[in-house]
């Protein structure tokens, strides 16, 4: 059997009878590791509450090291799709494991996705459909090392608050931007880094942008395209799905997911997306 190993930056959630294992990428608060799982409801509370300051980061190798053991135990294979190591040492606690157990390197494959939440999602979904129609580890890798260089994502920011408190934007220009109701695009570069793509003033004008852009790619109905939201709202991934109809004109075919809590860290409550393979012309 050919396993699918990831990490919960994405959306899909471990099921052992679909051969997917994920591996969790731990969250503190206030430097304070969360040490079991924690309901949406908890942990949106947790993140709105002024005083908390939330973090990620990655596994320990030894994390990964479970996994590889009881998997290939088996005699099975494993391809591990893991976060983008550009935004992450996810990729690098996987290859630390992978180096200690000479073994295991024929039966467990790496790849860095280069990407992230809902993009990375569809990767994980595109591995999981080729394994599935009985394709090899070599060719599931061989197309998804291919695939993971077209996959977009495109996604509105409706607060710069939250990488504010991560420190990954001066609080001067979050203030200046939320002040001025701007709202951000944000996109996966070719070097696997979140970056912005475009901005616009208010929620209405930025999800109909993300739409606009997604819709000028093209969106590959036969491949897997994931729509997602942060929060307990799902009404901004409604707005997106409704915003794409009227752009594309007609309905998306999308799985739904709510964003994962380690990206949610970084963006918020009330972020929107979509992910999606470009059709092939």
């Amino acid at each position: 059997m050919i396993w699918i190993v990831t990490d919960s930056a994405q959306e899909l959630k471990e099921e052992e009878q679909e051969g997917l294992r994920v591996v969790s990428l731990p969250i503190c608060v206030n430097e304070k590791l969360l040490e079991h799982p924690i309901e949406n409801e908890d942990f949106f509370a947790l993140l709105e509450e002024e005083s908390n300051v939330l973090s990620t980061s990655q596994p320990s190798p030894s994390a990964f090291e479970a996994v590889f053991e009881e998997l290939t135990s088996r005699g099975d294979e494993v391809i591990a799709l893991l976060l983008s190591s550009s935004l992450s040492g996810t990729y690098n606690s996987a290859r630390l494991a992978l180096l200690d157990h000479e073994a295991w390197q024929e039966n467990v494959h790496l790849i860095d996705s280069g990407q992230a939440c809902l993009s990375q999602s569809v990767l994980v979904a595109r591995a999981l459909e080729l394994r599935n129609a009985g394709k090899s580890a070599k060719e599931i890798i061989e197309t998804i090392e291919k695939e993971k260089k077209q996959v977009r994502l495109f996604a509105m920011l409706p607060t710069l608050k939250y990488l504010k408190k991560g420190g990954r934007i001066s609080p001067a220009k979050a203030a200046l931007a939320d002040l001025a109701g701007v709202r951000a695009l944000v996109t996966i570069d070719e070097n696997g880094e979140i970056t912005a793509c475009a901005k616009t003033r208010g929620t209405k004008k930025g999800i109909r942008r993300v739409a606009e852009l997604a819709a000028d790619c093209g969106i590959d109905e036969n491949r897997p395209v994931f729509v997602g939201y942060t929060g307990l709202d799902e009404q901004p991934m409604r707005d997106l799905q409704s915003a794409l109809r009227e752009v594309v004109g007609q309905e998306i075919l999308a799985q739904t997911a709510a964003i994962s809590q380690m990206l949610s860290v970084h963006v918020g409550p009330g972020a929107c997306g979509i992910a999606f393979l470009p059709r092939e012309d």
